[in-house]
């Protein structure tokens, strides 16, 4: 069983607030290689692909958007 950590769950809502893995990793304080291999890592773990990767462009799948909601709603939950 794959497993993932509060980190990459951060770094998931970075990426998406933030529309891209190198904002993400500069707000981070880290790497843009290691943001994206925790994006990856959760997604292989989770057994679904998260967000739609081009040169140009990032978005959301809608599993990748629900679970967006999901983390949010944790992180809130976790900070309260």
């Amino acid at each position: 069983m794959k497993e993932y950590d509060l980190v990459s769950l951060r770094s998931f809502v970075a990426v998406v607030e933030s529309g891209s893995f190198y904002n993400a990793a500069v707000q981070m304080d880290a790497s843009s290689a290691a943001v994206s291999r925790r994006i990856s890592s959760l997604e292989a773990a989770l057994g679904v692909k998260l967000l739609n990767r081009t040169t140009r462009q990032l978005d959301l799948t809608p599993a990748g958007q629900q679970y967006y909601q999901d983390v949010l709603a944790s992180l809130t939950a976790l900070e309260q």
